[in-house]
């Protein structure tokens, strides 16, 4: 009998071999209807807002045309985004044309629009260029380049094109390096010279941390990123339109106010940091369009999530905009602030990788600059930096009803006997982390407890912190929402203890 899988294989060779067989200007014809199609898709994607003309009463436009290239899509595509280092895989790629959508104007039929296939490929390979003009609300037009290779394959006899790899090019407002050959606006010079020498302290400072690679910005505290530019945000909330990118809403920017942008970025700044403390180049800045009084640009900043060495990097992209003289005192102020989704990552379950050691590192942190002995009851106040307004809920062991910090401590004391000890071993627990993520979500991390600094320990006290996360959509950050702490289990010798080997020692 033969193997099914192997006459299939065969069946499909054969389909592939009539299609190489077919007259050639039969093979150019499919290539280009199929072409035109996929380049006007890529086209009329590209807005949220339908046209005027269009009927309300069906599903948005960009849908269907997006639906057409999801489907054109091999799995293991490659798309590479204005001359980012980063090249994304298709959902990568596919959430790059989704979060963009919200930045144009619906499509202007009017518009420059340009396609051609490539002649002279062979008849399995289809390469497709497609160039179009998009209006920005934000005020300008940019020229989108899209060079699109198929590749001809056969799935279960049925033999189609299939898009293997992307280089997206053009004006490239959005993400990676613009090119103001295919923008309307160029960078005015003198108008930005004027600004850098601008007398505002706030406004200097300002381009000292957003600024184009000529002038390195100045601001390297702490080993985090620059936040100096907060103070130029527009005071008054109803001249300040923000929004944050976010993974979980459907299509348009979440509306924020001054407040909002500020602690979604105080968060943002305890997951993310330079790639490491000699770089001053992970910033950059990108002029979009300059006039007398007003300005857009886009910064970018290359990044790293959590604590781990050598850990990925990643690019945010911030979109603003800075208006002259709105309130008649001769200062420029943010007045437009968009944070765009970086492509490369689907953030909620980005944050529970990394969340968890950021955690207990903090723990760790509070309980290394005390002199021991350090009590599990000294060590919680690093729990306020990932908590809302200060506050917890707590379920401590029988301190249940216990209502301040001294009573839980005395219930520990007198019923435990837990005093006059130090915590000397942890381990974060990795198996109790679980994926995918979700709103809410906990993790475990256990510590032992002992009389005595160093080995041999004698009696040791475990106990095990069980900490309940809530992702917070507006701040894009896990908060601790409650704290679990269980009953000491006491171990006479730390024989006894026949898990000690996969605990740490505090340093």
């Amino acid at each position: 009998m033969r193997d099914p899988k192997m006459v299939a294989r065969i069946m499909n060779a054969q389909v592939y071999r009539d299609w190489m067989d077919k007259d050639d200007k039969y093979v150019e014809s499919v290539k280009n209807k199929l072409g035109e199609e996929i380049s006007q898709n890529f086209r009329w994607q590209s807005s949220l807002q339908d046209p005027l003309w269009k009927t309300a009463l069906s599903d948005p436009l960009w849908k269907s045309h997006a639906a057409l290239i999801y489907a054109a899509q091999d799995e293991n595509m490659v798309a590479e985004i204005c001359n980012s280092p980063f090249k994304l895989n298709q959902l990568q790629f596919n959430m790059f044309l989704h979060k963009n959508r919200n930045t144009f104007k619906p499509i202007d039929p009017n518009a420059p629009y340009t396609f051609y296939t490539f002649p002279n490929t062979t008849k399995d390979v289809l390469k497709l260029f497609s160039k179009f003009q998009l209006s920005s609300w934000w005020g300008y037009n940019v020229t989108m380049i899209y060079n699109v290779e198929f590749k001809y394959q056969v799935v279960n006899k049925q033999g189609s094109y299939k898009i293997v790899h992307i280089v997206v090019g053009g004006g490239c407002t959005e993400h990676g390096i613009v090119n103001h050959e295919y923008t309307d606006v160029g960078v005015q010079k003198e108008a930005l010279k004027a600004l850098k020498e601008e007398n505002n302290v706030d406004v200097r400072a300002l381009f000292d941390v957003m600024s184009p690679a000529s002038v390195k910005y100045l601001e390297q505290t702490d080993y985090e990123i620059p936040s100096l530019w907060l103070d130029a945000l527009e005071k008054n909330d109803e001249y300040l339109e923000a929004g944050v990118c976010n993974h979980n809403e459907e299509t348009k920017f979440p509306a924020y106010t001054g407040k909002m942008i500020r602690s979604w970025y105080r968060r943002l700044s305890q997951m993310w940091k330079p790639p490491n403390r000699t770089d001053t180049d992970y910033v950059t800045v990108q002029m979009l369009s300059v006039h007398d009084t007003e300005m857009t640009a886009r910064i970018t900043m290359r990044l790293e999530i959590g604590l781990r060495e050598n850990a990925s990097i990643h690019e945010w992209n911030f979109k603003i905009r800075l208006s002259f003289n709105k309130h008649g005192d001769n200062r420029w102020y943010i007045t437009k602030f968009h944070a765009l989704c970086p492509a490369t990552i689907d953030y909620m379950q980005e944050s529970l990788k990394h969340m968890p050691e950021l955690i207990t590192e903090n723990f760790l942190e509070e309980v290394r600059g005390q002199s021991p002995p350090v009590q599990w009851y000294q060590s919680v106040d690093y729990i306020q930096k990932f908590s809302i307004n200060g506050y917890v809920e707590a379920n401590i062991c029988e301190a249940k009803d216990a209502t301040n910090l001294t009573q839980i401590r005395l219930t520990m004391k007198y019923i435990y006997g837990v005093a006059n000890a130090t915590l000397v071993l942890y381990k974060l627990d990795h198996s109790t982390i679980k994926f995918p993520a979700t709103e809410s979500t906990t993790f475990e991390m256990n510590t032992v407890t002992s009389p005595r600094a160093q080995e041999p320990y004698g009696w040791l006290y475990s106990q095990k912190w069980t900490f309940h996360l809530k992702w917070h959509n507006r701040d894009q950050f896990y908060y601790i929402h409650k704290l679990e702490l269980t009953c000491p289990n006491l171990y006479k010798t730390y024989l006894e203890f026949h898990d000690i080997q996969s605990f740490i020692r505090f340093k």
